[in-house]
């Protein structure tokens, strides 16, 4: 059972993300067009395209093949967390149900280890294979350096550098975003099941 206290943290790290992500977006307004990668300035053109290892061990860049023109689902995670990862990604298995053929089609889920070194290719895989093995589902892993800038340039970092060192004290939130109308947002995976899925279908629309 999760304690209040921790209730409370998670709350309020989800508030603080929401609010640099409202602040990035407004900032995106008024930054040098030349800067950007299309013609209309994106939250996703602060991510780097760094290249990232799926649980099959194919190599895919993080802007071009996960994140260009689609709804991508985002969670951090890694194997050798105690019990919130564990609880949380048994959760994105129940979301990814109820998203059904859209999954890999339209939208991707795809969980980051936050713990590289450790989480292999074969270990992400029999981690995926634990839950399921659920389709449009990637988990990833790749240079350690480059993986703490990714989620950093996502949001998903707390301002106490003391606790964001930990690895254990990640929010249980995901963040979800449409490249294609640039509509991004964080959510607690302590939502409402169907409240949660509703809000990523809304998010996903093109129209």
């Amino acid at each position: 059972m999760i304690s209040t206290p921790k209730i409370a943290r998670i709350g309020l790290l989800v508030a603080l993300f929401c609010f640099g992500a409202a602040l990035s977006i407004a900032f995106s307004l008024f930054t040098d067009k030349d800067e950007q990668r299309g013609a209309a300035r994106k939250q996703s053109d602060q991510f780097s395209n760094i290249i990232l290892y799926t649980q099959h061990g194919q190599p895919v860049r993080f802007y071009d093949d996960l994140v260009k023109d689609k709804t991508v689902i985002i969670n951090l995670m890694f194997t050798g967390c105690g019990e919130t990862c564990p609880a949380n990604t048994a959760e994105l298995a129940k979301i990814n149900d109820l998203l059904g053929q859209r999954m890999g089609r339209d939208i991707i889920m795809v969980s980051l280890s936050i713990d590289p070194v450790a989480d292999s290719p074969a270990r992400l895989k029999q981690y995926w294979e634990s839950f399921g093995a659920k389709p449009g589902w990637l988990f990833l892993t790749g240079k350690p350096g480059e993986v703490d800038r990714l989620r950093r340039e996502i949001g998903a970092y707390d301002l106490d550098p003391q606790i964001d060192a930990d690895p254990t004290q990640h929010a249980g939130f995901i963040t979800v975003g449409n490249d294609r109308t640039n509509r991004w947002t964080a959510l607690p995976l302590l939502m409402h099941r169907r409240q949660l899925v509703g809000t990523i279908l809304r998010i996903s629309r093109n129209g």
